[in-house]
């Protein structure tokens, strides 16, 4: 196979590849966004369980405190029972919450990286066709140097040329100038 054809070839195959690779990145891309907007909806609902676990243990200590003030021991009991679950509760909301935004900043980095990947995939593409602009350029110079060059050579001729003829009608000159 010739060196401009295999070159056509390969070209081809790696363009392909790229393609290919450009389009799981882009899948990549969609689904790290995706990740990110439900991570943030995560987030947000245990934001709000938190918030209404606050409430509730707010309100149960308001109880406990009136119940102790009448000296109900039995509503206390359940008072302090309703506490501890309340509280038990807002570990756990507080708990997921750390965990989602955890995955929120994991998926805010990966999305960043895949992001990366694709610019970095445009430069290379870029870069591919600024070389191939150049390469052409190199040539298409080449090109014009060696018609320069044959230029070049047919001026040097025409010239050893002129300083022949002009020599010839010097001798001639000289030669006719004693007859006249």
């Amino acid at each position: 196979m010739k060196p401009l054809t295999t070159m056509a070839v390969g070209a081809v195959v790696l363009a392909l590849g790229y393609g290919a690779a450009d389009a799981q990145n882009g899948r990549a891309i969609r689904q790290d966004r995706q990740d990110v907007r439900q991570d943030r909806r995560e987030l947000q609902r245990d934001n709000r369980d938190i918030r209404q676990d606050r409430h509730e243990l707010a309100g149960d200590r308001r109880e406990l405190h009136q119940d102790v003030k009448a000296g109900r021991t039995g509503e206390v009991k359940q008072d302090r029972a309703e506490i501890r679950g309340d509280k038990r509760e807002l570990r756990e909301d507080v708990r997921d919450r750390r965990d989602d935004r955890r995955d929120l900043n994991r998926d805010r980095r990966d999305l960043r990286n895949d992001q990366a990947v694709k610019r970095d995939r445009q430069d290379v593409r870029q870069d591919r066709r600024e070389l191939a602009r150049d390469n052409r350029d190199i040539r298409q110079d080449r090109r014009e140097l060696a018609g320069d060059r044959r230029e070049l050579r047919e001026d040097v001729r025409d010239r050893r040329d002129d300083r022949r003829d002009l020599r010839q009608d010097q001798r001639d000159l000289v030669r006719d100038e004693p007859s006249r």
